[in-house]
């Protein structure tokens, strides 16, 4: 619009054909359909077709003050539509294909028929400068808001549906979940031997679930059909991270000599104490959270241990020719040795190693087979026990982690 302003703006429009279908079937040659339907239950009156209204408006804007050429403000929202992501209701799709309608065998898995798209609507303002010594400060703060995201419902006998009508899971599109994160990066360009990037993310991120809580994509739970939006379902996501820093840095050395590292600090992440005592008494075991002390703990209400690894590497440069270099180096990973187990603590009640007096409501510890002694439950810290196994497989956080180690190695380049 101007030098100093800018402005972008569109309109997406998203759609599928036959997602709903598998094997050639859609949800009508469901069996669990015919079924619930016999029984006279009006919990599925139909089946899901392809969401054909996901417009998806965008706009995003930048400002530079007086057309400068170091500063930049910036702004953006839209809505981002996402139903690909659907592997939590596999069970719905291979109830109709051939193998199991021809032998009665698949699952009783159903797609409600108010099936909506989901979608993000996300907002974000940012500032960044470039300072005069080749450093550069960019601060974003960014909103994402995720709603008709996907939830699992456990539908048992005489709970939700008649006395004759079969158990039941039905998927639906009424999760919602909102992040909150602000981002700072610090950056510095090489020069005076040496670069920099430091990163920190300042976030919350909530949702609803029963005993597991994520993000957008994931096919959360229900504690009770009859009130999925109840007491304690809602609370932090299993990806909310209220701090991280990560640094990443070269630093050139006298000799020739360079040192790197990539070193990554994150606050403990949440997850749920469950139990295998059907708390509500829906007829359904595993979508109940433990109750201490009389009173049932909520959604990803523990934290486990905040993360830490510093990896540091050290080489150096030495020229064989004028097209061949030689460069050896050692590389260290997880220089202070930091057990790092994450959020992969013992998340059932019933798993501790040292057993509780009553899995149905605990509030205390069987010091003996016979639990004749036994030690008050006074916090629920005492409940945190890691079960990660060593190797960190699943990213940053999720596992005890690699211990230290080091390697030595040669890289010849012409």
């Amino acid at each position: 619009m101007t030098p100093s302003f800018t402005v972008n703006a569109g309109l997406r429009y998203d759609t599928t054909f036959g997602l709903f279908v598998a094997s050639g079937h859609d949800q009508a040659a469901n069996p669990a359909l015919a079924a619930l339907q016999a029984s006279g239950s009006t919990l599925v009156s139909g089946i899901p077709h392809d969401y054909r209204k996901a417009f998806a408006p965008r706009v995003g804007i930048a400002y530079a003050p007086n057309a400068s050429a170091t500063t930049v403000f910036r702004a953006g929202a839209g809505l981002y539509y996402n139903d690909l992501a659907q592997n939590g209701w596999v069970d719905a799709f291979t109830a109709v294909n051939n193998f199991n309608l021809q032998n009665g065998s698949g699952p009783s898995a159903l797609i409600d028929r108010n099936y909506h798209t989901p979608y993000a609507l996300t907002a974000s303002v940012g500032f960044e400068h470039a300072f005069a010594n080749n450093w550069r400060l960019n601060i974003t703060y960014e909103h994402q808001q995720g709603v008709h995201q996907y939830r699992r419902y456990e539908y048992s006998l005489g709970f939700g549906i008649p006395a004759d009508a079969p158990a039941v899971s039905l998927f639906r599109t009424d999760n919602r979940s909102i992040y909150n994160g602000l981002a700072v990066q610090v950056q510095h360009r090489f020069s005076d031997r040496f670069e920099v990037t430091a990163n920190y993310v300042l976030s919350h991120a909530t949702t609803w679930g029963a005993t597991v809580g994520e993000l957008f994509d994931y096919v959360n739970g229900v504690s009770s059909v009859l009130d999925p939006f109840g007491p304690g379902d809602h609370g932090p996501s299993g990806e909310d991270i209220r701090h991280r820093f990560v640094l990443v840095g070269v630093l050139q050395l006298p000799w020739k000599f360079e040192v790197s590292t990539l070193s990554q600090f994150e606050s403990a992440r949440p997850f749920t104490m469950s139990t295998p005592v059907d708390v509500n008494g829906d007829g359904v075991v595993g979508n109940d959270r433990a109750v201490v002390n009389g009173v049932q703990t909520s959604l990803d209400q523990f934290r486990g241990t905040p993360f830490c690894q510093v990896d540091l590497r050290v080489s150096r440069n030495i020229a064989l020719s004028e097209r061949v270099t030689l460069r050896p180096f050692v590389e260290f990973f997880n220089l202070l040795n930091r057990q790092n187990p994450g959020n992969n603590f013992v998340p059932d009640i019933s798993a501790l190693p040292t057993p509780v007096n009553d899995v149905a409501n605990a509030t205390a510890f069987c010091l003996n087979a016979a639990c004749t002694q036994t030690q008050p439950i006074t916090s629920l810290n005492q409940l945190r026990v890691p079960a990660g196994a060593l190797g960190d497989f699943f990213g940053p956080g999720t596992t005890v982690g690699i211990p230290f180690a080091a390697q030595l190695g040669i890289r010849l380049s012409f």
